[in-house]
């Protein structure tokens, strides 16, 4: 069992994402009171609720530990998905513009590789040997680069 040296873990938790789901939400229930419990509206009141528990179930799991840098954004990974030191070219901590490279915050695919993020514009940049580019957000940047310092060695790499 590896030691971590890192860990982090983050929820959408932005009250302007809260203000626009509890809005639609409340839209879609006066809606469907509001047409006597017409059927047309149980489908969107359905979707919206689950809509509401994919947000509350989210969650970036950043690791950091000898083996490499393990991420899963839970509840679309189901498990971690492990980027090993050895098949790592660079990692870096970076800022970046989640919605100028990424188009915003999630699960995203971009001309600019993938990017696991949740809020705010600091991530570890991970490019691997095979040429793919990752972006893991993170609110930790001193302590994902002190963690990544004691175990990225790109001469050695």
């Amino acid at each position: 069992m590896s030691k971590t040296f890192f860990q982090e873990k983050q929820r959408f938790n932005q009250w302007i994402i809260w203000l626009l789901v509890l809005s639609i939400a409340s839209l879609s229930i006066y809606r469907f009171f509001e047409s006597n419990g017409g059927m047309e509206f149980l489908v969107p009141f359905i979707i919206i609720g689950l809509v509401i528990l994919l947000f509350l179930s989210l969650q970036l799991r950043t690791k950091i530990d000898e083996v490499g840098i393990h991420v899963q954004m839970f509840p679309i990974h189901l498990k971690p998905v492990l980027y090993t030191w050895e098949k790592l070219k660079s990692v870096e901590v970076v800022e970046y513009s989640p919605l100028k490279e990424y188009g915003g915050w999630g699960v995203r695919i971009s001309g600019n590789g993938k990017a696991f993020n949740v809020k705010g514009n600091k991530g570890i940049k991970l490019q691997t040997i095979d040429g793919k580019t990752r972006m893991i957000g993170t609110q930790k940047m001193e302590e994902a680069k002190t963690s990544i310092g004691q175990w990225f060695n790109p001469a050695t790499s």
